[in-house]
């Protein structure tokens, strides 16, 4: 199984979106990490250098931050 490192999305849409955003893509995704066992919080992404998950849950993460957002992870 693929994994990708979802800390440095974090830290973009920290850098571009407002200062509850972490909950905010929380709150979108927690049905599919949910679904993976995954247990994200905003505290945990906050101390951890490295967040490596499924590639499909990466793509859906990275999907709805875009969306939070407005515009396109590069």
């Amino acid at each position: 199984m693929i994994k990708q490192d979802i800390k440095p999305l974090f830290e973009w849409a920290k850098e571009n979106g407002d200062a509850n955003i972490y909950d905010r893509i929380l709150m979108k995704v927690m049905p599919y990490l949910l679904k993976e066992n995954i247990k994200l919080t905003s505290e945990y992404i906050e101390n951890t250098d490295i967040i490596e998950v499924p590639n499909d849950i990466y793509k859906i993460i990275l999907q709805k931050t875009e969306e939070l957002i407005g515009f396109n992870y590069v």
